[in-house]
């Protein structure tokens, strides 16, 4: 409502009168029943009629707010379960989920929850573990490293 009396405001540069007053209703109740809400036609004009003067005071005090520049919706993916959102730092590209919780990139970096973005090594190797949170038993991504001795191959 107070909308529709600021526009009036901007157009005329005067407060709506009865003929303008009963316009701006039917243009509001209009508004309401495209949303799909019923109400009374004569409680919306009752309302506005009990605003108007608030509205007047309040264009008064502090003027017309300017509108707001609407947003342009970027076309964005829809994130849908898999689809990773992380890019690689170094190269810009997607990343790639190999575990929940572990990500990486072709160019040889990788991301794992709660460390970060780190360099993969030829000595690293990506596991999951289980591990027993409260009732449950989870799999955690971990990272061992192959030792000189012993060979995960």
């Amino acid at each position: 409502m107070f909308r529709a009396v600021c526009n009036y405001y901007r157009e005329h540069g005067e407060m709506p009168g009865e003929d303008a007053s009963s316009e701006i209703v039917a243009a509001v109740y209009e508004k309401i029943k495209s949303v799909a809400i019923w109400v009374p036609y004569d409680e919306v004009s009752r309302a506005f009629l009990s605003k108007l003067a608030r509205y007047e005071t309040r264009i008064a005090e502090n003027g017309i707010p300017e509108e707001a520049p609407k947003k342009k919706k970027s076309p964005t993916v829809s994130l849908q379960k898999g689809r990773s959102k992380k890019v690689c730092p170094s190269c810009g590209r997607k990343m790639k989920c190999q575990f929940n919780g572990l990500q990486h990139c072709k160019c040889g970096m990788s991301w794992k929850k709660g460390e970060g973005f780190f360099e993969r090594t030829s000595d690293m190797v990506f596991a999951l573990e289980r591990r027993k949170i409260g009732k449950k038993i989870k799999q955690c991504p971990v990272i061992r490293y192959r030792n000189a001795e012993s060979d995960f191959s």
